[in-house]
């Protein structure tokens, strides 16, 4: 993309690489800052990202628009409640709306609509942006590593700077079932509890224990879901691209039914992580 400096929407710093100028992203370095007076953080406690990387990451374009919307933690209350169903019909909807493109760009770069999508406001009609919360059980948690909504390479390439994926599933015995049943949630790096980790939410699904999460609802619109029972090339298994993203408050539940739960790091202290046995060296 060519430089331009007229009338920017965002103020732009050049560096000369073989002598072109290349233009980088004015939210890498700077503070997150939300546009809410409350933001709805699972932590008050801010993370050592949240100085490094502000809410549109180091992507541009639509990238950084979509990367904005992750970053949202003021998505309005009260939530209300969301069904693996439900999720399934949201993702009908957009595919049957034209308007509305998805999928990697980089598994299919001939593609006529990759995503991410530049015009949210389909989506937006949908409901993304809105608070939801939904129950189900942790078939698996993995550690991610840097993408662009986290500022990517500008940041340290430890887990802290990088968002956990959960792949969620309606009922315990999906647990050890095909991950393409599934849907993602995701907790950012961004005012972050210390307790939430990739290892202590395996531990939760070691448990079978039913859990609640409440977040924003978002669209992916940089993948695309399995189809035809596998997934599609490198992307994430799922059937539906809508996520919650990020999420707010992750709780355990006290039965099949939620009616009471409490916080990760107080099931924690009940049910604390095992940990690794370390050999001697002989």
């Amino acid at each position: 993309m060519k430089s331009s400096f007229r009338a920017p929407l965002l103020p732009l710093t050049f560096v000369l690489i073989a002598g072109i100028e290349a233009p980088i992203s004015a939210q890498s370095g700077q503070p997150l800052q939300e546009s809410c007076p409350h933001p709805q953080f699972p932590s008050a406690t801010k993370a050592a990202i949240d100085n490094q990387c502000g809410i549109d990451g180091t992507g541009t374009d639509a990238d950084a628009t979509q990367d904005g919307i992750k970053n949202n933690f003021c998505a309005p209350g009260p939530a209300k409640p969301l069904t693996f169903d439900q999720l399934q019909q949201l993702q009908a909807a957009v595919e049957a709306n034209k308007d509305i493109n998805f999928g990697n760009r980089d598994e299919h770069p001939l593609s006529a609509s990759p995503g991410p999508t530049t015009d949210r406001t389909p989506l937006t009609k949908l409901g993304e942006g809105q608070l939801r919360v939904i129950e189900g059980y942790v078939m698996i948690a993995r550690q991610e590593g840097g993408e662009t909504v986290n500022c990517s390479k500008d940041v340290p390439n430890q887990p802290a700077y990088h968002d956990i994926h959960i792949s969620l599933v309606p009922d315990e015995q999906s647990i050890h079932g095909d991950e393409c049943e599934a849907v993602v949630v995701e907790m950012s790096p961004h005012h972050r509890p210390a307790n939430w980790t990739a290892a202590n939410l395996q531990a939760v699904s070691s448990k079978h224990v039913r859990v609640r999460v409440t977040g924003q609802l978002f669209f992916d619109s940089s993948h695309s879901p399995c189809s035809g029972g596998g997934r599609n090339d490198s992307d994430p298994a799922r059937f539906s691209l809508w996520e919650i993203h990020p999420i707010y408050k992750f709780e355990v539940c006290d039965g099949t039914d939620c009616s009471t739960a409490v916080s990760l790091d107080q099931w924690l202290q009940k049910n604390p992580a095992p940990r690794r046995s370390r050999r001697r060296s002989k």
